[in-house]
């Protein structure tokens, strides 16, 4: 009895311990976090090219090639176009910030001249503020996420390296992975990794393409009205259209707000570039890309992109949808089992 109290006591030391060490060097795992996201999205490429009849390492260089050509387009067209964009953004924001101050003074005075209980004209200042902070600090986080992102640049590039030998030895990982299983658990456990499969494959694989299809065509939409920061504007709705439901509404808010601050029928021609965009993702790329639904009512929706809001911020907004499919189904399961 005091061998096996102490052989606990050690795993849980040793456990707190591993996770401390683990935690120290989170930023190890970053490129293998990567590159498992990358194999998880290029692996149906590859197997479509092994149907064919292509080897895999064939298979897996071609889709990387592919990628390639397409990454050299970018670079070579949209990111000059881009740091132009950024430049252009950061030397306007002052000016904003300027005539903001200024509109928001007049405001006062207004407010000062009308017949309002104190309390009420409290409200609507705090309101104003609250409202001004809100968008400088949404212009602020998303300047730093692209700049983020140009730190992620060598761990992209390592993942690169790390996501070919996870796909060309996929067959053996996963054989593996299926012997280290529990056998009593096996059948259970593949079960329930095979339906966490559809649902996060529908989102990361089809989703993520809809949001890119919606943030091009918003971006042609917005440089054929000649709005400035095209390309920005593109980059932003598609990100934001990773929230479902209320994705792209905040979007729209301040892409049609800027359009409108130029003329007024800019704004309503993005207006109509949102909406005809939200046609196109509604009755045509989702039904084809997405196919079935998470499963998910509109109420619990909602309810569950609030929760991951909450708990996670940008992120839990994002996955929130999908992590609730998988907690249905494994609810669902356990409930089989226990009933």
């Amino acid at each position: 009895m005091q061998r096996r109290t102490l052989s606990i006591l050690f795993l849980c030391l040793a456990g707190l311990f591993g996770g401390l060490f683990f935690y120290y060097i989170r930023s190890v795992f970053v490129p293998f976090g990567l590159a498992i996201i990358m194999a998880y999205i290029i692996y149906p490429l590859v197997r479509s090219l092994e149907n064919r009849g292509v080897d895999r390492t064939k298979s897996i260089l071609t889709v990387y090639a592919a990628g390639l050509i397409i990454a050299g387009i970018f670079f070579g067209f949209f990111v000059p176009a881009l740091y132009q964009e950024l430049k252009s953004f950061a030397s306007i924001i002052p000016v904003y910030i300027e005539t903001w101050t200024r509109e928001q003074s007049f405001f006062d005075k207004l407010l000062t001249r009308t017949y309002l209980p104190p309390e009420a004209y409290q409200i609507l200042k705090e309101t104003i503020g609250d409202l001004r902070s809100s968008v400088f600090e949404g212009m602020r986080s998303f300047a730093q996420m692209l700049i983020e992102g140009l730190y992620l640049l060598p761990s992209f590039l390592l993942a690169l390296f790390l996501a070919y030998y996870i796909i060309r030895d996929f067959d053996h990982l996963k054989k593996k992975f299926l012997a280290f299983l529990p056998p009593n658990l096996r059948s259970d456990l593949v079960f329930l990794l095979r339906e966490g499969d559809q649902i996060f494959s529908r989102f990361l694989r089809g989703h993520l393409l809809i949001s890119l299809i919606v943030g091009f065509l918003t971006g042609i939409g917005a440089a054929l009205l000649k709005i400035p920061f095209a390309i920005l504007i593109g980059i932003f709705t598609a990100i934001a259209d990773l929230i479902p439901v209320f994705g792209p509404v905040l979007a729209a808010i301040p892409v049609v707000g800027f359009a409108l601050s130029i003329s007024t029928w800019k704004g309503v021609l993005m207006l109509g570039i949102f909406l005809l965009v939200q046609q196109i993702e509604g009755s045509l790329l989702t039904p084809r890309l997405l196919g079935e639904r998470v499963g998910l009512h509109p109420l619990a929706t909602v309810f569950v992109l609030l929760v991951g809001g909450f708990l996670a911020g940008p992120l839990g907004l994002i996955f929130a949808v999908p992590a609730a499919g998988l907690l249905k189904v494994i609810v669902g399961f356990i409930w089989e089992k226990l009933i």
